[in-house]
């Protein structure tokens, strides 16, 4: 079979540090049967083995990258769209799902949200960053306001030039790709006026002394 229309760009992305994964046509979802995946979860409907496929095999990936020969595999498919992995070389994406979300916090950081690859997504914006510590794919706080996930390990975002079935969209913002720049490091969420949970589960699990383990 020839190769899809996103083959090149796939390996290309690749070439600069990024995991690209074959997408359903007109969807969000991975197409684990492209992947040599057996879809288990499209037998039996269950949304938790959906979530448990997809987590899995982002965080694979992420510990042990494709060669430019599965990613050529994988998009032949020449209507599918593509999604890049969170968490690969400590690759982390803020997915706002609002512009005014994007907007508010960009306000607070403009000096690095101007110098990072940036996306626009139907609804909102996908901000691409490197963490200096792997980072976990969780909601995305501004202080008590939900407003979007994070997508690092165990996690994925969908990526220019997908489209979905109701016509919208994902591109890169003009100078911003991934080609133009490199994503910008950070120390942490806090370093960014952001937090994975809500500042009152932090507060509630600190008390209870949840999310650490003694090493044996």
């Amino acid at each position: 079979m020839l190769p899809g229309p996103n083959t090149d760009y796939a390996i290309q992305l690749l070439a600069k540090g990024y995991i690209c994964m074959p997408l359903r046509s007109g969807g969000k979802h991975l197409d684990l049967a492209a992947m040599d995946y057996d879809p288990l979860h499209l037998q039996t409907r269950r949304k938790n083995l959906k979530e448990l496929a997809f987590r899995s095999v982002a965080f694979q990936l992420s510990q042990k990258p494709p060669t430019s020969d599965d990613v050529r595999r994988w998009f032949l498919n020449p209507s599918g769209n593509i999604g890049i992995v969170g968490g690969y070389a400590n690759l982390l994406v803020l997915d706002f799902d609002k512009v005014s979300g994007y907007r508010d916090w960009s306000r607070m950081h403009r000096s690095l949200a101007d110098r990072t690859p940036l996306a626009r997504s139907p609804n909102g914006f996908h901000v691409y960053l490197r963490t200096e510590e792997p980072t976990i794919s969780s909601s995305l706080y501004s202080g008590l306001r939900r407003v979007g996930h994070v997508k690092a390990l165990g996690g994925y975002v969908v990526a220019s030039p997908s489209t979905l079935k109701d016509g919208s969209s994902y591109s890169w913002v003009q100078g911003r790709s991934p080609f133009d720049i490199d994503p910008q490091p950070i120390a942490s969420l806090a370093q960014i006026s952001l937090r994975a949970v809500s500042p009152l589960k932090r507060v509630y699990d600190r008390l209870l002394d949840r999310g650490f383990f003694e090493a044996q």
